[in-house]
């Protein structure tokens, strides 16, 4: 899964499968659709293709690329199941953390009290363990 997603994170991956989505091409069609150079379309091709999301096909000379329909489908399943492991659809709130009933768990746990104080989206803090 994390594969896909890294290769469905590149906004030139996704216009390729735009294109093969309509109908099968070659990648001198890719090259020209894109716009980008052959290396680089290559490259995208290559990891398109390692993540299940594509299929080639050789005829002569020519190799032939389509969306691998098949790759998507298992795609979107484990995204199902990823999504209700994470219980996003639960109406319930989360678990409270046991630190709410400790506030103490943090020094318990051998770190800095500074650790569970600061909002890390704030500032760039890093995780201090306590010497012992």
């Amino acid at each position: 899964m994390i594969n896909i997603i890294k290769a469905l994170g590149d906004s030139h991956r996704q216009n390729i499968l735009k294109l093969l989505a309509c109908q099968e091409m070659g990648a001198c069609e890719i090259i020209t659709d894109i716009g980008l150079s052959q290396p680089a379309i290559a490259h995208h091709l290559k990891i398109l293709k390692q993540a299940g999301l594509i299929n080639s096909e050789k005829e002569g000379r020519i190799v032939f690329y389509t969306l691998n329909k098949d790759g998507l489908k298992e795609f979107l399943e484990q995204i199902d199941c990823f999504l209700e492991e994470l219980s996003c659809f639960s109406c319930s709130p989360p678990k409270p953390s046991p630190l709410r009933q400790n506030p103490n768990l943090c020094i318990e746990l051998g770190y800095e009290p500074e650790v569970c104080e600061k909002d890390i989206s704030e500032e760039k803090i890093s995780i201090k363990r306590k010497r012992r």
